[in-house]
């Protein structure tokens, strides 16, 4: 049997086009309807049904583990299981007879961890910003600018005294007089 897992991480691929590929392929899909690490009921219910010569589809290794100890764990399952795992996007099949170079795992590992720091860094700001926090540098007080502006053109201020007194830095009371 070939099997089809999914769920709403939408670094490479949206929910629909990670359907779409997977229904290429399989013939059961297992689609998760969020994106957190628990309480992942569809991708249990898929490893406690599958059996050896089955397949397991997914677009990306993160789609499938959200750390490298839980894809281990989840490899080792299909291996001892006698299952495949296909990562589509990757054009990777993880079995029993497909050999792996070291320098290949490692370049597997390695993507999958940035993948995984880029998917927990955006899910950070995009929760940071549904609680209505501002994200990125505050903004420089405009009156504070104005002033430093002020003082650099008088010339009777050094820019450390300008600093000192607004609180402006030289490079960005520069970038301010360039524009």
């Amino acid at each position: 049997m070939n099997y089809g897992y999914a769920r709403p991480v939408e670094l490479i691929d949206s929910m629909d086009a990670q359907e779409q590929k997977l229904a290429e392929h399989a013939d059961q899909l297992y689609l998760e309807d969020h994106n957190n690490n628990k309480k992942r009921t569809q991708l249990d219910a898929l490893l406690s049904s599958m059996k050896a010569g089955d397949t397991l589809y997914v677009t990306d290794l993160f789609i499938l583990a959200d750390s490298t100890k839980q894809l281990v764990d989840l490899v080792n399952e299909a291996v001892d299981k006698k299952a495949s795992i296909i990562i589509l996007n990757k054009n990777l099949t993880i079995d029993t007879k497909t050999p792996l170079t070291f320098s290949t795992s490692l370049n597997l590992i390695s993507e999958f961890q940035s993948d995984i720091v880029k998917f927990r860094t955006r899910l950070g700001m995009s929760e940071a910003s549904s609680k209505g926090k501002q994200l990125g540098r505050p903004k420089r007080s405009d009156e504070n600018i104005k002033k430093a502006i002020e003082m650099y053109m008088s010339k009777e201020y050094t820019l450390d005294e300008i600093k000192k007194e607004t609180n402006i830095s030289r490079a960005t009371l520069y970038r301010h007089l360039d524009l």
